[in-house]
């Protein structure tokens, strides 16, 4: 009985050390959907999207979206 919990712990320890250390993918499971390209997944936030007024790129999770247009920051909103 012990020799198999050994046997069982050396395969898992193994397993373990072939896969580099890492029980998760990269950066964990994300829920995404399918970028058109080639079938690669893109997660939403992850989409740049540009500044109406100053045409700085930013994370479209921290975009301001206002009448139908993305900015970066309160500074560029139209008044």
């Amino acid at each position: 009985m012990l020799l198999k919990l050994i046997l069982i712990g050396a395969v898992l320890y193994g397993l373990y050390r072939l896969t580099g250390g890492r029980l998760l993918p990269e950066g964990g499971f994300k829920k995404s959907g399918k970028n058109g390209k080639n079938g690669e997944e893109e997660s939403e936030d992850d989409t740049l999207v540009e500044c109406e007024k100053c045409s700085t790129y930013v994370v479209k999770k921290e975009a301001i979206f206002y009448k139908g247009k993305y900015y970066c920051s309160r500074e560029c909103l139209p008044k």
